[in-house]
């Protein structure tokens, strides 16, 4: 997938950052932000069936992305708004590390996007469980030795209890495994962002501001992204939809659902504008 770069400014100084374009012009315009150790590849399966036009971003530190360190949520949200003005984004849809980048926009700028979507959002305003940080940890010692079976290993604790043992599942942590020991960067560079949180007390109340809809998607049996996050963060939105699915995963286990869900969630944007 061709890729382009962009530059941006933060709080804490600037950098580039990669994306790609993809599907046909016209109402909405969605961008996709993957999570922590993720890419562009990863979030393509979600924008399955989303109509319009699709802008795939690498978060700094991931892909060709670059960013001052220590990686904060102040400059992710900054790469991913430049992206998102440039492209006229009207949506915005967020994996993981995505969906925390997206409740730091939300909280300062809370009529950016006229739809947003939140998929297993992992941390709000209180930190991860030291159990949940754990393969995070384990994910940079296994890429400083280039040991691509121990990296596949770190990444399948990310992913619901019930589907690590899948073949689906594993194809992709060892695909994913291969192409971060090919990168060949700093094994550490994402461990802040593992440990931190994007909201404040503030900005959890902040975001009682937010008038858009916003769906927030998570799924049972999955340490990396509690049910209870997710609810949390529902809570304080007061036009959320939440949908939780049950252990087997919303993309492992019930990719049709998902697709549906996400598919008439995004595309009412353009039937309204039609």
């Amino acid at each position: 997938m061709r890729t382009q770069t962009l530059p941006y400014a933060g709080p804490a100084g600037g950098g580039t950052v990669e994306y790609a374009l993809a599907g046909t012009a016209g109402p909405p315009t969605t961008v996709f932000l993957h999570g922590l150790a993720g890419s562009i590849e990863d979030t393509r399966p979600l924008a399955s069936g989303v109509p319009g036009r699709k802008v795939f971003a690498h978060l700094p530190g991931h892909g060709a992305s670059t960013g001052p360190d220590p990686l904060g949520y102040d400059t992710l949200a900054a790469a991913a708004l430049a992206v998102a003005d440039h492209e006229h984004a009207t949506a915005a849809f967020g994996v993981s590390l995505g969906a925390a980048t997206l409740l730091r926009v939300l909280s300062r700028t809370p009529d950016r996007f006229e739809r947003v979507v939140l998929y297993l959002p992992a941390v709000a305003d209180v930190p991860r469980r030291p159990e949940a940080v754990a393969p995070h940890r384990d994910l940079a010692s296994r890429l400083a030795a280039a040991d691509v079976p121990g990296v596949a290993d770190a990444l399948l604790r990310t992913q619901p209890l019930a589907v690590r043992d899948s073949p689906i599942a594993r194809d992709w942590a060892e695909r994913r495994a291969e192409e971060l020991v090919a990168e060949d960067r700093d094994p550490g560079r994402w461990l802040p962002l593992a440990t931190a949180v994007p909201l404040d007390p503030e900005g959890l109340e902040r975001l009682r501001a937010v008038t858009v809809p916003v769906l927030v998607i998570a799924q049972e049996g999955d340490p990396a992204h509690p049910v209870q996050t997710a609810r949390r963060v529902a809570r304080a939105l007061p036009t959320a939809r939440l949908e939780v699915f049950d252990a087997a995963g919303a993309l492992w286990g019930h990719r049709a659902e998902l697709r549906a869900l996400t598919t008439e969630f995004l595309g009412s944007i353009g039937n309204l504008l039609r």
